[in-house]
């Protein structure tokens, strides 16, 4: 009887791990069989990588099943205002040396805008400067307007506007130091992994 009860648990144990086996034959084919349809198909596996372009970056990766972000999109939330807020800026001022420093200050803003695009690592650091230095320098030269528009002249007229202009090259020259520093940090990072790969394809014997 003790024998009976055990080649019956025996049986249906072999049942039942002869069906699990089907079980996952059936789900591996079925998966093997969906690839191999996709590959005759044409299709590509999705990537998770996500590619943002700028005004000076090409849109990559088009055909590839990967999420693309319009740096213009995401400009709206970082230095575009800043940077249309002295555009603005630049056109209700009629001193020509203060216009051509602001024409500078655009520039390396946009610049510093489009490497954000594609390196959105170093996003809070910009932005930290630009909620303060921007906004701040704009109130002042609003201020200056104010005074060069006024009827009543300031005796300080003179020493505001070369402490302004003084101040908008500062700003300037803080934007440029920090774009090249994060170039220079990524021609380093670059030259050292170039030494690795060579480095590996020399010790693997590739080449002499």
């Amino acid at each position: 009887m003790k024998f009976l009860g055990f080649s019956l648990l025996l049986f249906f144990g072999l049942i039942a791990f002869a069906t699990i086996l089907v079980a996952g034959f059936i789900k591996i084919t079925g998966s093997v069989l969906k690839d191999v349809v996709s590959v005759f198909k044409g299709d590509k596996k999705s990537q998770n990588k996500t590619y943002y372009y700028g005004d000076n970056f090409n849109r990559e990766q088009e055909s590839e099943n990967i999420t693309i972000i319009d740096a213009e999109i995401v400009k709206d939330s970082l230095l575009k205002p800043y940077i249309a807020d002295v555009k603005h800026a630049n056109k209700t001022t009629n001193d020509e040396e203060i216009k051509n420093l602001l024409i500078e200050l655009t520039d390396i803003l946009q610049s510093m805008d489009n490497y954000i695009a594609n390196h959105r690592d170093k996003e809070d650091d910009i932005k930290m400067m630009a909620e303060y230095y921007i906004p701040e320098m704009l109130n002042h030269l609003k201020t200056y307007q104010e005074m060069c528009s006024s009827k009543f002249k300031s005796k300080h007229e003179d020493a505001v506007k070369l402490e302004l202009i003084d101040t908008i090259k500062m700003i300037t020259d803080a934007f440029a130091t920090v774009l090249s520093e994060f170039y220079d940090n990524m021609a380093l990072n670059t030259s050292s992994s170039l030494e690795a790969l060579k480095a590996s394809i020399k010790m693997k014997g590739y080449v002499k």
